[in-house]
């Protein structure tokens, strides 16, 4: 059965440079994996974009169109959308000028309203993706209930997401255990892990294997491009499957892709393994923490793991900078 990458390059790695991609450059990319072999492309996210035509952050589906004008049919074309910011986008039918794949990011206090937004999306002819953002959060039980209840929505695909990059191979086969033992076999499985503790390849490796049986989709980006610490490079990715799936993939192409596009925005802004990010991975809250805590000042290793323990539980999710005010003055004053 097949295992195959979904490329978040556009959309994850937007998290390093503000999603700049300006639209020829954005075409390119997606022109560049599709001929290296790829053929799940995410092509940004939904938010609020000031700089139409310069970002892969989407105001609303009119603004995607010149990114899917070259198409492929056996291309499958995906956006993000965060639920807690779904209500400020129109949703029209899917179409041959819309991306054939939604994928819904949704933390576990969210997930009646995933539910809803999933349902009418499925209505509107969208392949549906159900991203259960830092899915280590459940317990087993809940995490069966969950995918008990996506059995009964059926969706395209459900994930299992890493998004604090807490989880080492054992935890990885856990899950993914758990997760196949209730899983409607007609639903696509996938997994999104990052690189906060070096864990994403090796990672990877362990859910693709086993489940023989079983169709599997594997994010990866283009050098590991994206938040914090980043994901699985895709290129390491192509290169497992071609020696251990007998894919026909071309790594050459991704090669090429970064030194064009990417490699300026990396010398710019740089992504990868580093200390600050391993410290939000071990205290399990999300990186965006570890970035806030540098960007006000507080450089010291000692006093940002200090300021990462303040934060209070409730907002490990997600960051709340009025929360990050209060942490940063007992820190360091101000």
């Amino acid at each position: 059965m097949r295992r195959d990458i979904l490329d978040c390059t556009l959309r994850d790695g937007g998290y390093v440079n503000d999603w700049r991609f300006d639209t020829e450059t954005a075409i390119n990319i997606i022109n560049g994996l599709y001929t290296a072999g790829v053929r799940w492309i995410e092509i940004g996210i939904m938010g609020t974009n000031p700089h139409v035509g310069k970002q892969v952050k989407f105001s609303d589906f009119e603004q995607m169109k010149p990114l899917l004008k070259n198409r492929k049919k056996d291309c499958r074309y995906a956006v993000m959308v965060t639920v807690s910011s779904s209500c400020n986008f129109k949703f029209p039918e899917c179409s041959s000028e819309t991306p054939d794949v939604i994928r819904i990011a949704y933390f576990k206090p969210d997930i009646e309203k995933t539910f809803d937004l999933a349902k009418c999306l499925i209505e509107k002819g969208y392949l549906v993706f159900m991203q259960p953002m830092a899915t280590f959060m459940y317990t087993e039980e809940e995490l069966m209930q969950l995918v008990e209840d996506v059995n009964g929505l059926h969706p395209y695909a459900f994930y299992m997401v890493d998004s604090f990059s807490t989880m080492y191979p054992a935890d990885v086969i856990k899950m993914r255990d758990c997760i196949l033992s209730v899983l409607d076999r007609n639903i696509l499985f996938g997994f999104h892990a990052h690189n906060n503790i070096q864990m994403a390849f090796a990672n990877v490796q362990e859910f693709m294997r086993g489940n023989e049986s079983r169709d599997l989709l594997i994010d990866g980006s283009i050098c590991g491009m994206g938040r914090g610490a980043g994901n699985v490079p895709s290129e390491l990715l192509m290169k497992f499957l071609n020696d251990n799936y007998q894919q026909n993939l071309n790594d050459s192409i991704v090669l090429q892709l970064y030194d064009k596009y990417l490699h300026k925005i990396y010398k710019k802004y740089g992504w990868g393994y580093r200390l600050p990010y391993y410290l939000t991975a071990v205290n399990s809250v999300n990186s965006a923490w570890g970035w806030y805590f540098m960007s006000k000042g507080i450089d010291l290793l000692p006093d940002l793991e200090k300021a990462i323990k303040l934060i209070p539980a409730e907002w490990s999710y997600t960051l709340e900078p009025a929360i990050g005010e209060e942490i940063v003055h007992k820190v360091i004053g101000g």
